[in-house]
């Protein structure tokens, strides 16, 4: 049975309390998808949001073209389609299940009774979407002022997840291919290479394993 406090391992719900998000739990239910199902596409109505327990799920636009680009990768402890948390409304992305995964899935329609009666988890809420609403509008700006090189720089940190062990480096999963980041910034695969191998003869960036560390983030943090 899911406790309180696994939800509090969410960025949604990091700055509340166990008791804060209780009433939360007898509405989030548990769901397994195999790799390769679609949870949802891009304008269709929907009124749930998700939350990924394991496994990855994969967020995607198509362009005028007819192409896919490639919006963020989702793993454990990561949510999505919180635009749908208060109201009903469409989906603005497409969500893919890349590895077989565990989700939990909330309805939307008990969420206004839920905040009434509980004003810390209103206000978290209203905290955490006004925060991804500054990164996104952030990374439009460096979208617009910077090289491509810096526009991976930038969304290698924005990807990058905590460290394995204190005092160990950020990284990024190792699985998302060079092809998958170019799609994210709208280059070439080539250009994303040429990067990435430059970053790592220069010790910013090491691949140990099935993950990419990041060595020197303060210096992707400054590519211009």
């Amino acid at each position: 049975m899911l406790k309180p406090e696994e939800l509090l391992r969410f960025s949604l719900f990091s700055s509340l309390t166990a008791e804060d998000v209780a009433p939360l739990v007898p509405h989030l239910h548990e769901r397994r998808y195999r790799r390769g199902q679609l949870l949802f596409v891009e304008g269709e109505i929907g009124s749930s949001v998700y939350f990924v327990i394991s496994g990855q799920i994969k967020l995607s636009k198509s362009t005028l073209g007819g192409d896919e680009q490639i919006l963020d990768w989702c793993g454990p402890y990561d949510c999505f389609s919180e635009v749908l948390l208060l109201e009903t409304g469409s989906y603005p992305a497409t969500a893919q299940v890349l590895q077989d995964s565990l989700l939990l899935v909330l309805h939307n329609d008990v969420m206004p009774r839920i905040l009434e009666t509980n004003p810390a988890l209103s206000v978290a809420l209203i905290r955490t979407l006004s925060r991804r609403l500054r990164l996104a509008q952030e990374f439009i700006r460096i979208l617009t002022n910077r090289s491509t090189a810096g526009i991976l720089a930038a969304l290698f940190l924005r990807l990058a997840q905590p460290s394995l062990k204190p005092g160990n480096p950020i990284y990024v999963d190792a699985s998302l291919t060079h092809r998958d980041l170019a799609s994210m910034i709208g280059t070439s695969r080539e250009c994303v290479n040429r990067a990435i191998n430059g970053w790592k003869k220069s010790g910013i960036l090491k691949l140990v394993d099935d993950r990419l560390e990041i060595i020197k983030p303060y210096e992707l943090a400054e590519w211009p």
